[in-house]
């Protein structure tokens, strides 16, 4: 039972507070799905799921970070932790030094490549090193830049995913050189 339903059933005569404990009394959240009115920074898109459908504005974490910009992605740092390619070169490069993986040549990085460094990038500098296989939800700003810099050509994007424990960092991280 959520905070403000308790709220609520405290103010309500008996009988409706038992109905209380078994039909919602809360108001029900409209979906985030297919519309950007939740978003506070004019830099967000569509998400395909609730969970994805979150500005920076709305993270106080980040909006300690941003101050009096519009968006995350209007920082100057952001061009150079989550779009540089050369930043994004040398984060791929750490993480192969830290598992030992085979290392491409740099002239075959892909789109998707640097779209999944970027978002590490980003979580990296907002969050620090979380720990093997801890992730966050990258606001939907911030996902929209680094996707526009590093377009998919089918237009088609994978999107947040949860941890999958037979996939490790180095698997993402490599994944377009595996199958050459």
């Amino acid at each position: 039972m959520s905070g403000s339903l308790k709220d609520i059933s405290r103010c309500l005569p008996p009988p409706l507070r038992a109905r209380c404990r078994t039909v919602s009394c809360q108001k029900p959240e409209e979906s985030r799905i297919g519309h950007v009115q939740w978003c506070l920074c004019g830099s967000c898109v569509p998400m395909p799921t609730e969970k994805e459908s979150v500005c920076c504005k709305e993270l106080n974490f980040i909006s300690a970070t941003v101050h009096d910009l519009p968006c995350i992605a209007a920082h100057p740092s952001f061009n150079a932790v989550c779009i540089n390619p050369d930043v994004l070169w040398a984060a791929r490069v750490s993480l192969h030094d830290r598992f030992s993986a085979g290392l491409p040549n740099r002239g075959q990085i892909t789109n998707r490549s640097n779209r999944y460094a970027g978002y590490r990038q980003f979580t990296w500098w907002m969050h620090g090193w979380l720990g093997r296989r801890v992730r966050r939800v990258i606001p939907s700003c911030a996902v929209n830049k680094i996707r526009q810099v590093y377009p998919e050509p089918s237009g088609l994007y994978t999107g947040f995913q949860p941890v999958d424990m037979d996939h490790t960092e180095v698997d993402e991280a490599w994944t377009d050189f595996y199958d050459m």
